[in-house]
């Protein structure tokens, strides 16, 4: 990825994550610490406001890549079945269907889904043991403008 151009290294608090400064990768050590498993990577910051200080504890954020128009669902909308992932789609008349989907990376609590979900569908995020395709469901509002579906 470093080959493709200049990485992204954010500096966050660590209990806050507030983001204290960006920067860019500058050196990636190809050892590996067997006590833990990791590598070290450095990253140089401009630091122009002195927020960052000699020994100061932060945590880093690398973005190795950023997909633009990506479709995300919450994590727990994708499921596993014996014929694949799917996620429980509502439709306009307020019942769902199975659809299979095809997932891409992870980032936290949401999932990149590239294949089978289009943008502005709600997806059934929580409950799926006690649906099945044609049943109807009542749209909830969740935290941070997202809806959830749950059974009527």
């Amino acid at each position: 990825r470093q080959n493709a151009g200049t990485l992204v290294v954010e500096a966050e608090e660590p209990a806050t994550g507030k983001s204290l400064g960006r920067g860019s990768l500058t050196f990636v050590d190809n050892t590996v610490d067997r006590a833990t498993g990791t590598i070290t990577l450095k990253a140089t910051f401009a630091n122009a406001d002195r927020i960052l200080w000699p020994g100061e504890f932060v945590n880093a954020v690398l973005t190795l890549t950023t997909e633009q128009g990506a479709v995300v669902a919450p994590i727990g909308a994708v499921q596993n079945g014996q014929e694949g992932t799917f996620a429980y789609v509502v439709k306009p008349d307020r019942t769902v269907e199975s659809r299979p989907v095809v997932t891409g990376s992870q980032v936290e609590q949401v999932i990149v889904v590239k294949q089978g979900l289009q943008l502005g569908e709600t997806v059934v995020a929580e409950g799926q043991l006690r649906l099945a395709p044609g049943m109807r469901v009542r749209i909830e509002k969740g935290g941070q403008n997202t809806q959830r579906g749950k059974a009527d």
